[in-house]
């Protein structure tokens, strides 16, 4: 078998495994997070709802209540996170809501969010598998290339 033929093979495997890994063990890794998230809204007139998503709270700009959205979505906070944050946007919006106000919700639901967090899926490591043996075929490619250019350039003799 050829040398060069091999390290050129173990080149562009090994680079489009790499690329392939990295890639979905990014999307897949992205997938299964969830976002937690609070919407500081008024409640509108027009009757339309936002749209319920899991880990969306929709507070009530001038009551700090919830406010109902449209669609039941599985997952996102618990009854208990749901009245924490509940009661801390009510004390909020005594005093009026203002941008802190709501940085501070913001900041209380991914301090839930981060609570929630699962870990990395058995999808992920596969990707990042494919990736650390695609880097390494790469690598071996480049240390293959390497080693023919030694060879023509200082035969033995």
């Amino acid at each position: 078998m050829d040398v060069r033929r091999t390290a050129k093979r173990l080149l562009i495997g090994g680079a489009l495994a790499a690329v392939v890994g990295l890639i979905g063990a990014i999307v897949t890794d992205s997938s299964t997070k969830l976002s937690y998230q609070v919407l500081v809204t008024e409640q509108s007139t027009s009757g339309r709802l936002p749209v319920c998503k899991p880990g969306l709270l929709v507070i009530d700009r001038t009551t700090g209540d919830e406010l109902p959205c449209s669609g039941t979505p599985e997952g996102g906070f618990t009854l208990a996170e749901r009245q924490e944050i509940l009661k801390l946007s009510t004390a909020m919006a005594a005093d009026g809501f203002d941008s802190v106000d709501e940085f501070k919700l913001s900041e209380r639901a991914t301090a839930i969010g981060l609570r929630h967090d699962t870990p990395t899926s058995s999808a992920t490591w596969a990707f990042i598998t494919l990736g650390i043996l695609g880097g390494t075929a790469f690598a071996s490619g480049i240390a293959v290339r390497l080693g023919v250019n030694v060879r023509q350039r200082f035969p033995r003799g």
